[in-house]
């Protein structure tokens, strides 16, 4: 295969050019054949790590997502005044220097006044957007930015739990040592996400080497159907689960990692009445019990092997106890017998499933990776969005996660991984280099993140100045609160000094992606003014007043597209790093342009260039050399070289990136089992969200916001989903979605070759219903039905019955429905689940606002059916 070069020459030429895919936040690199002006075909590269060669069918289909004659070419502005979904907006193109003029002086405006009424909204499924958008609303002085696509849903547990407890993004099983994995509501390996393409290699080949993989899931989907055992377990009741097995593990078979949770995790820190760490009074530092001295002293002045984990003490003249005795005595309450009332998992098969994984896990065994040795765990329990999509989607987590930590399987051989949470850098120049670091108390703050502040330590609670209320809710990744229905009320109780006016979309569909329709619509209709960068008119970019066409994944140019390494893309476990660019392999079409020449030219015109520049500085962390300058006015190529530069060298530039697509090097077991070679210890027993609570609850319940302290606990607990109190009667079914393996979100639904995959496969454009429940209920396969919940929210759609779904499931494939003109190969297909969500602070999270996504429903059959 002739690599050529990238730059667009004309109408004869015959290229294969490097970069990377964007029809999810996979980033599989990829080679495009260009002949003669067109691309004819895209599949994986092989030179590099992310994706290993290989290509899923929404990346071999790009191409049709590129040239759909629906894409947008010109600027559009709206004519009619009135705002709604059943609207016409009255599109008039206009040129380019209409829509900047217009959209420059209502920033000049609103800057002016209050930079904070600009919201900025951005989809996740191209994350490497989040620094040039990030960047600029620093910039601006808004600190109201939102990530919809999967942002709402997906990560406000599972993000923050993995950066607490693994330094990352997210955790996967080491798949090449892993023998013994347990899925909780999470599809790592066997669908779409996070290094989608890599890993499911890695999890086949597991498979094929005799890794046992338990599936935890209301439905037998993708991870499910290759599963050695499916589990079916009741909608949002994992963590009851997970809290059963921990019960097992440690007070059944009293088998737990007693060196790594001495070493590694505050498990000794002395807990005193008030739920806190009892701290030196000279040095503050929590104490732990000394058992050869038989005295409490510092953490960091005992011997790991001599610190208690059991036992009753007295320090600083309080009665004590330590962490792991405080977990140990409140797991006892989650018996096997409770677990199965709530979960429908029989109690014995709760039992086997913890001893398994319990023997699996091999505590005190080494092994030797690269000449290296290192610890051997080769189990690993790991959740994503199922598992942590409710109200209670924290203690879900945490309850999961902590079974790896009870058995030392954290971040080493054959363990539950973080994502790539060390790195030492290219050998060349030593970046990009970041490691978990240890705070004054001994606990991990992570070495790299990608959200507005660190995991932990969370920062201190305050009066809300952040529309979607973040600033009060320190744990919270992405806010539903942005777009509630309930938000004006939210925003007088705390007193907001400022109501959002301009809104700023990319790529997001708002409209189908958060909740109802009618709830985030309204939002929408508020705004005085909105802009959306689209390739398509979307549901969500006919509430605009201005519609800017952008470029698509083959015309745009992105440094950094695997980097942060932590997030979604590089694989887990040995191998290499691979770091990747997306460039241009086709020009603009019509008046297409860049989002990112439209953020740089909006901070010219608006008048804050140096202050853009200096947040890019900041975020990229450019070597001094290349640090941008002042209010220099630097193009989005010379920021790229810039970037690639500082991190590879003065002979690694973008021009050298256009030419290779990729620099690659071998992965370390210092990096990927950094675990024994870092003195950090993570949280078994979260103290800090004792005192987050008490002061968030300080802030929010005189002004008539009450905090239920349940959720401030320090270990986990199963607090139900409000799904799991109904009592109305005929409501009896819990009505969930999942992630279609064939689209990615609602975006590729109008991709032709994918939307025609899709009608092949009987589930996507379907509602999934118990058989034997189906045949009772008088329903029969293609029955066309209603879904309804206690709200009065409906959906139709056609049954599919299945044996592969829990009795009392009911599982509809995110994200169906679209309506808009501007999308006719989607328009019509499937069932829009979020049509059933209510997005109020009564249906999110009290403590990370994660938004309840199961929800009690009645189903009757449709007129005509």
């Amino acid at each position: 295969m002739n690599i050529a070069s990238p730059e667009f020459v004309g109408e004869r030429d015959d290229a294969w050019v490097p970069s990377t895919c964007a029809l999810c936040y996979g980033t599989c690199s990829v080679l495009a054949h260009r002949v003669n002006g067109v691309v004819v075909k895209v599949e994986g590269n092989p030179e590099s790590a992310i994706g290993k060669g290989r290509l899923c069918g929404k990346g071999v289909s790009g191409l049709m997502s590129h040239y759909d004659p629906n894409r947008l070419k010109v600027p559009l502005r709206r004519t009619n005044p009135k705002k709604g979904i059943n609207e016409d907006p009255g599109w008039k193109a206009i040129s380019w220097d209409e829509a900047l003029d217009e959209i420059v002086a209502v920033l000049k405006r609103v800057r002016a006044e209050d930079p904070r009424k600009l919201l900025f909204q951005r989809t996740t499924t191209v994350l490497s957007a989040r620094v040039p958008i990030m960047t600029f609303c620093n910039a601006f002085g808004t600190p109201n930015i939102g990530a919809s696509g999967g942002g709402f849903h997906c990560g406000n547990g599972a993000h923050l739990t993995s950066g607490i407890m693994h330094a990352s993004w997210s955790v996967v099983p080491d798949f090449e040592y892993c023998n013994y994995s347990i899925y909780f509501g999470a599809s790592k390996g066997h669908s779409a996400g996070h290094a989608s393409n890599s890993n499911m290699k890695l999890a086949a080949d597991a498979r094929a080497r005799g890794m046992k993989m338990i599936v935890v899931d209301p439905m037998c989907n993708f991870a499910a159907a290759k599963a050695t055992e499916w589990v079916p377990v009741r909608v949002g009741t994992d963590g009851a689960l997970a809290l059963a097995m921990c019960n097992v593990i440690v007070n059944e078979l009293c088998t737990i990692d007693r060196p790594y949770l001495q070493a590694k995790t505050n498990a000794p820190y002395l807990i005193g009445p008030d739920k806190l760490y009892v701290r030196d009074p000279g040095s503050a530092k929590p104490l732990v019990w000394d058992a050869a001295a038989n005295a409490a002293k510092p953490f960091d002045a005992a011997n790991a092997a001599d610190m208690a984990l059991e036992g009753d003490f007295e320090a600083n003249g309080v009665k004590c106890q330590p962490a792991f005795q405080k977990l140990k005595d409140h797991l006892k309450k989650f018996t096997p017998e409770w677990a199965v009332e709530i979960t429908t998992v029989p109690a014995a098969n709760i039992r086997r499933l913890a001893t398994e994984f319990a023997r699996e896990a091999r505590i005190g065994s080494t092994i030797v990776v690269d000449g290296v040795t290192l610890p051997y765990r080769p189990v690993a329990a790991i959740a994503f969005r199922g598992a942590q999509s409710h109200m209670n989607s924290l203690y879900n987590f945490f309850a999961i996660n902590l079974l790896n930590h009870l058995v030392g399987a954290a971040d080493v051989v054959g363990s539950c991984l973080g994502f790539n949470p060390a790195c030492h850098g290219h050998p060349d120049t030593g970046r990009p280099k970041y490691v978990p670091k240890p705070d004054a108390d001994g606990i991990m703050t992570v070495g790299l993140w990608a959200g507005f502040h660190f995991p932990y330590p969370p920062p201190a609670p305050r009066v809300p100045r952040n529309m979607g209320l973040a600033d009060l809710f320190p744990m919270v990744v992405s806010s539903p609160l942005m777009h509630s229905d309930d938000q004006e009320s939210l925003w007088e109780k705390f007193e907001l000094p400022y109501r959002p006016e301009v809104l700023f979309n990319w790529g997001s569909n708002m409209v189908m992606s958060i909740a109802n329709s009618e709830t985030v619509a309204r939002s929408l209709a508020s705004f005085k003014f909105m802009v959306s960068f689209d390739l398509f008119l979307t549901e969500t970019s006919n509430f605009a007043d201005i519609v800017l066409p952008d470029l698509g994944y083959l015309q745009q140019l992105d440094a950094h597209t695997s980097f942060p390494f932590f997030l979604c893309c590089m694989p887990g476990g040995m191998g290499d790093w691979s770091w990747t660019i997306r460039q241009p392999v086709l020009p603009p079409d019509g008046q297409q342009r860049s989002y990112t020449d439209i953020l740089l030219e909006l901070a010219d015109r608006v008048g804050f260039r140096a202050d853009y520049n200096a947040a890019l500085n900041a975020v990229i962390n450019f070597t001094p050399e290349y640090r941008l300058q002042g209010d220099r006015r630097y193009s989005w190529e010379e920021i790229s070289d810039r970037e690639l530069k500082s991190n590879f060298g003065a002979e690694r530039g973008l021009e050298w990136f256009k030419e290779h697509g990729v620099i690659s090097w071998p992965k370390k077991p210092q990096e990927v089992f950094w675990r024994p070679f870092v003195d950090v210890r993570v949280p078994i027993y979260w103290d800090f969200l004792v005192t987050l609570g008490e002061k968030t609850a300080a802030i929010a319940d005189p002004r008539g916001l009450k905090i239920p302290r349940e959720y401030y606990e320090p270990m986990p607990d199963y607090l139900p989903c409000l799904a799991h109190c109904c009592k109305t009667p005929g409501f009896d079914l819990y009505a969930f979605y999942y992630r279609d393996i064939i689209h990615t979100n609602s975006f590729t639904m109008e991709n032709p070759w994918l939307d025609e995959a899709a009608q092949l496969n009987p589930f996507t454009y379907t509602i999934a219903m118990n058989a034997d429940v189906g045949k009772r209920k008088g329903l029969r396969d293609g029955a066309l039905i209603w879904v309804e919940t206690e709200k009065g929210r409906k959906v139709k759609g056609r049954v599919k019955l299945t044996q592969g779904i829990h009795p009392e499931g009911l599982g509809i494939a995110a994200c169906a429905g679209h309506w808009s003109k501007g999308m006719p190969v989607a328009k019509g297909k499937g069932v829009h689940f979020n049509e059933l969500l209510e997005n109020n602070w009564e249906h999110v999270s009290p403590v990370n606002l994660n938004i309840d996504l199961c929800v009690r429903v009645k189903v009757t059959l449709a007129e005509g059916s």
